[in-house]
This record gives structure tokens, C-alpha cells and sequence, in this order.
């Protein structure tokens, strides 16, 4: 008797902790449907600042992801996040850079920065990460991210 109170007392205090834990795919999946037409305009402006004009919105998604999507969510964000910090170090922006070339004035070392944030983005790692997430959206929450 005493063993199945405390069982029960073990329980009770478990329950408030299962309200705060980790976020479900439920969750996440309804997420992914609030934000489709944001994420679906987002793909479509097929501009090379779409993911950092939206980067508050893919981390709001990102907070949200399951576990077992957690370590492809912060591949992606930390390379997005690395180029955003190194286009503000340099206090420009993607736009500034016309068919790829930089602007002018700025320094070797922002340049060099930056050029490595963004190949960063284009990596094996970061492309197999985004890969993953958008199949996830895909076959678990039936929408299609276009990542």
C-alpha cells in the first residue's frame, strides 16, 4: 500500500513536468501549416535573401521541431545565423552583393568572412540537413517546406 502511494505521489508531481517538456510533432506539425503561406512565399521569391528576410520565422519553427529533428534544424539555422553575423560584421547585406560579387569598400577579412558563411549554407552538411527537414514536413505533417 505504502509503495502504490508513493507510485501515485511519483506521478502526480511527473504530471505539471509533462505539460513543459519537449515539443511534439504534433506541435510542430501545426506549425508547419500556420506558416505555409509564409514559407511558401518565402520559396517562391527564389531571392538569395528569402532565408534571412525569414530567419525570426524559421526559428520559431526550429524551437518547435521535434527531437529527432532538433540536430538538422540547428545545422541549418547555424549556418544561416553565421552568415547573417557576418554580413552584420561587415555592416552589409546579401543584397549588396549584385550576381555575387561583393560591394565595394569592403574589407578582405569581411569578404573572406562572409564568402565562408555563405558556402557554408551550400555544404554537404547544411543541403542533407535541409533535405531532411523538408522530408519530414513532407511525409509526417503533409506539407511541402520547398527548402
Amino acid at each position: 500500500m505504502r509503495r502504490a502511494v508513493g507510485l501515485a505521489g511519483a506521478l502526480l508531481l511527473a504530471l505539471p513536468l509533462a505539460g513543459c517538456g519537449e515539443p511534439t510533432t504534433e506541435d510542430y506539425c501545426a506549425q508547419l501549416r500556420l506558416d505555409r503561406e509564409k514559407l511558401s512565399d518565402m520559396v517562391a521569391a527564389s531571392s538569395p535573401t528569402a532565408l534571412l528576410d525569414n530567419l525570426e520565422l524559421l526559428q520559431g519553427l526550429g524551437e518547435k521541431a521535434p527531437s529527432d529533428l532538433t540536430d538538422e534544424w540547428q545545422t541549418f539555422l547555424g549556418a544561416l545565423e553565421d552568415l547573417d553575423r557576418a554580413l552584420r560584421a561587415a555592416d552589409v547585406s546579401a543584397k549588396d552583393f549584385e550576381g555575387g560579387r561583393p560591394p565595394g569598400g569592403l574589407s578582405p577579412a569581411d569578404r573572406r568572412d562572409v564568402v565562408a558563411a555563405a558556402g557554408q549554407i551550400r555544404s554537404e552538411e547544411v543541403v542533407a540537413a535541409a533535405s531532411g527537414i523538408e522530408q519530414q514536413g513532407r511525409d509526417v505533417c503533409k506539407v511541402n517546406l520547398g527548402l
